[in-house]
């Protein structure tokens, strides 16, 4: 079992994409030389930058078993911090009751109103996926590997992108703050083709 870390580009890319600006809290004008974090253009008369492509939506419902098309939505969660038994969150255990995945959408969350430089605090816990182990449609993209399960703390600054079928924990704020975030994904109001879930009984602790 992985020991809490910094959710970063490298580290999370097998799971889906993290979103963050390259630039420093004490820029305040137009760089002289563009940041190659993303692919950086200026745009409005040179008076900002636009990172171009910062993650991908990906639709796959034309494989679900409905064939009811799915459209775009964006919902707004406001999270509040999850109680703790101690002061630091380095120390906590974290009781990991669910897992869920969305088979047939990324699902994108986007802090709002917070930045790297708050208490906001929320982590990211998912699993790689098993084989599948039947042909239903809940069965097809198989159950998590709890063997394997990662577990990465995201400060304000931060947005995360779960990739197709990726299996992660609900939201959980871990921070001084409640923390708001524009979720968005594709949805065709199928609740199994939308989301799927495993409960964990008992449920998994997890030592941040």
């Amino acid at each position: 079992m992985d020991s809490l870390t910094p959710l970063t580009q490298s580290s999370f890319a097998p799971f889906g994409k993290v979103i963050e600006c390259p630039l420093k809290p004490s820029t305040t004008t137009l760089p002289t030389s563009l940041p190659t974090f993303y692919n950086a253009v200026p745009a409005n008369q040179e008076t900002a930058l636009k990172f171009i492509d910062v993650t991908q939506m990906r639709n796959g419902y034309d494989a679900a078993p409905s064939n009811i098309p799915a459209r775009v939505t964006m919902n707004m969660f406001s999270c509040f911090p999850r109680p703790m038994r101690a002061q630091t969150p380095i120390d906590l255990p974290v009781e990991v009751k669910i897992l869920e995945r969305h088979p047939y959408t990324t699902q994108t969350f986007i802090p709002l109103g917070v930045g790297r430089e708050t208490k906001g605090m929320y982590l990211v816990i998912v699993a790689p996926t098993l084989p599948a182990t039947g042909s239903s449609p809940f069965q097809r993209i198989g159950p998590p590997d709890l063997s394997k399960v990662r577990k990465f703390w995201a400060h304000g600054g931060q947005a995360v992108t779960y990739g197709v079928g990726t299996w992660h924990m609900p939201m959980a704020v871990v921070g001084e703050e409640r923390m708001d975030f524009v979720v968005v994904q594709y949805a065709n109001g199928v609740a199994e083709e939308d989301c799927q879930e495993v409960r964990l009984v008992p449920a998994v602790q997890e030592k941040l």
